[in-house]
Parts: C-alpha cells; structure tokens; sequence
C-alpha cells in the first residue's frame, strides 16, 4: 500500500441514521466537518429496506407473488424520492435515477422464480437484500459529491472478500487486504471519498454473500485493519455504549471508555449496538472505535480501544442474550470416561448450533450449555442419538 501522511477516518452510518434525505443530509454534513483529512465511508440500507424485501420473499414463496414487484417499487419510490432531495436537477441526478431504476427492475422477476420454487435460499436472500445497501451506498455518493467532495462508490465485492457462507459469511483477511489495497489507496490518494456498501462480500465464486445481520459495523473494522486507520466512528442511534439495555435498566448511563476485549464479550452476549465479530479484525492493532450518536455529532460516545484505564467500578456494563435454552448432559456414567465432552458438542456442532454458555461440573458428573431456544429440540435430538447406547444402559 502507498504510504499516506495521514491514514484515513473511516465512518459507518446505520439505516436508523439514513431513513430518508434529511438523514442523508445530516451524514454528508459530518463527512465535511472532518475534511480535509482523508475518509471512508460505509453505509447501512436506507431504514427498513433490508425487513421489507425479506417479508416480500417470504410471502413470494407462500404464492404471492406480487409481493416482490410491489417491494421493488416501494423501494424505487423511497431511493428516488431521496435523491431528487439531495441532488440537483442535471446529469448527476439522471445518471443516478438511471441506477436506481436497473437494480429495482432486477428484482422483478424474481418474486415468480419464488412462487414456483416455494423455497428460499440463503444465496437468494443475499441477492436480494444486497440491493438495499448498495442503493444507499448510490445514494449517499451522489448526495457527498454534490456537496463538493470528490466521491468514488466501491462495491464491497470489490474490496470485501469471503468464504462464500451465504446468510453470515467470514471475511477472508488475506484476500481483502489484497483486494482493498488495490481499489482504495489510488483513490485516497487523490482526496477522493470512497463511499462503500456495508453488509456485503464477494463469494469465492464473485456472487455476493453477507456478513449477517449488522454487518456493516464489521465492514467499516475491516477496512479500518486494511487501510491502516487509527479511527473508526460508528455512527448510531444511541448516546453510546450503555451500562445496561435502557428498556430494561431507564437510567443506563455511556461508558466512556472499554477495552476492545470487554467490548467484544458485550457485543457476543447481547449488546445490540455492536455487530458481535466487529472487533474482531482490530483486536491486536492500534485503532480507536467510537461508537457515536448521530443525533449530536459533536458527542464522542464511547471509545473502544486497547487502552486500559483504572477506574472506581470495574464492571463496565450488563448484557444478556434473550431466548436460550438449557440442555444439561448428565449421569453416573460420564465420571472419568474420556471423550465425553467432545461427543457431546460434536453431536451439536453436526446440527450447526452455536453454544453461548458451557458449565461442567468438578466431579465430571455433568455438562451443561446454552443453545438458542429454537435449536433446543434439534440439539437435544441429536443428544440422545449420539448417547443412544448409554441411555439404555442409564449411564446418561
């Protein structure tokens, strides 16, 4: 990567933040109080896209069909009304009304393809979806460069590289770095504002996978590993990261400052203002993450980094993980016979469940975990048939 004098600020701003023009606006507004530095931005759908045209395809494979189309020109509407605001009359506008038109007429036929099929794929879905960020992405650039910045839109295919897991894809760091180093520097270079859609990879194989639901938080860290930012503003909804859920706890307060670590432990157990695998491309490098409220842009929110700091109280904050189940492994017969532990989370990891919470006991007499609720039957299936001998001879 060509060396910069000044490594870039990356700021990500969430469908909540860009529900309409005036939300748009307020973006591009923060954008150009931090010139002339250089800047990337990444954004989330316009709000409430990525909800309707799934709701659209899931009613598409239950026969309605129309559902798609009639989401389509929902969308058409929203983005359309959006740039008219934002853009003035002239090329730019039409260039972009264009682009809007060709990827909602994509979407069409695809409600029929869904009535027939009656089945909803995972590669589908990310198709579909895909198409909310990317015209936010359209969007906002259109919007930053009418204010008077030079503006680039990168598709995240082009820079985000993944293992192809439709639905929740990880992110392969060698390609990206790859990838990223070869579309962005250039364009930093000459101050230009890359503008690229959150949420989104390419698959091995060049279709676009996502990165799972909030996934645009994990975009904006790993472009901040790319690139070698020192700063991450995540912009949001809330004053910060909260001591505990504010619906549950009214006088929740910000905390300042938590370490990258602690962070991460919030954001896996349940902390909704963070994306739970953000973090994890800058655990071991030097990058501040500011979680910020886009209501009051001169608010610094709350700072995630590797800094220590010593404080009076030393837990930070309470989350929790709502809708688990408990399944407890347990008999006479697992005392001191190996192998007991790995035939029991092999037997879950088969069905695809992930495990939030592990307590064994010292005597080795039981194991007992956490799944999601609507896992529980299959993970406990599964048991019994892994353990099947065992039961009989009421060892477990």
């Amino acid at each position: 990567m060509a060396p910069r004098s000044r490594p870039p600020h990356i700021h990500k701003f969430g469908g909540a933040s860009l529900a309409d023009a005036a939300g748009v606006r307020r973006a591009v507004e923060i954008v150009l109080t931090h010139r002339p530095g250089p800047q990337v931005v990444v954004v989330s759908a316009m709000g409430g896209v990525t909800d309707a045209l799934l709701e659209a395809a899931r009613r598409a494979t239950r026969g309605e069909t129309s559902q798609v189309r009639a989401a389509a020109e929902t969308l058409r509407a929203q983005h359309t009304r959006a740039a008219r605001a934002l853009v003035p009359a002239g090329g730019r506008l039409d260039a972009l009304l264009a682009r809007i038109d060709a990827a909602v007429d994509e979407l069409k036929p695809l409600g029929g393809g869904l009535g027939i099929l009656r089945e909803l794929t995972a590669r589908t879905i990310d198709y579909l979806v895909a198409r909310g960020e990317r015209l936010s992405a359209l969007v906002f650039a259109a919007a930053l460069e009418a204010a008077g910045c030079l503006v680039a839109y990168v598709d995240a295919t082009d820079v985000i590289q993944t293992d192809g897991t439709f639905g929740n894809a990880s992110p392969d760091l060698r390609r990206t770095e790859r990838a990223a180093r070869r579309v962005l520097p250039p364009l930093l270079a000459r101050d230009t504002v890359p503008v690229v859609p959150g949420f989104l990879g390419a698959a091995p194989d060049g279709q676009v996978a996502t990165l799972g639901r909030g996934g645009s938080d994990l975009t904006a860290t790993l472009l901040a590993r790319v690139l070698g930012a020192r700063e991450v503003s995540l912009w949001k909804d809330v004053p910060g990261l909260l001591t505990a859920d504010p619906r549950i706890v009214p006088d929740a307060r910000v905390v300042p400052q938590v370490h990258v670590r602690e962070a991460a432990e919030l954001a896996y157990y349940g902390a909704k203002v963070l994306h739970p695998r953000a973090l994890i491309p800058v655990l071991k490098r030097p990058v501040a993450i500011r979680i910020r409220p886009f209501a009051d842009p001169t608010s610094l929110g709350t700072e995630i980094s590797r800094r220590r700091t010593l404080e009076q109280y030393p837990v930070k904050a309470l989350s929790a993980i709502p809708g688990q189940a408990l399944l407890t492994v347990t008999g006479s017969g697992m005392l001191g016979v190996p192998g007991i532990a790995a035939r029991t989370f092999a037997a879950v990891h088969h069905e695809g469940i992930s495990v939030s919470l592990i307590s064994q006991a010292s005597s080795e007499h039981s194991i007992c975990f956490s799944v999601p609720a609507e896992s529980a039957q299959r993970a406990r299936k599964s048991l019994e048939e892994t353990f099947q001998r065992e039961i009989e001879r009421q060892e477990i």
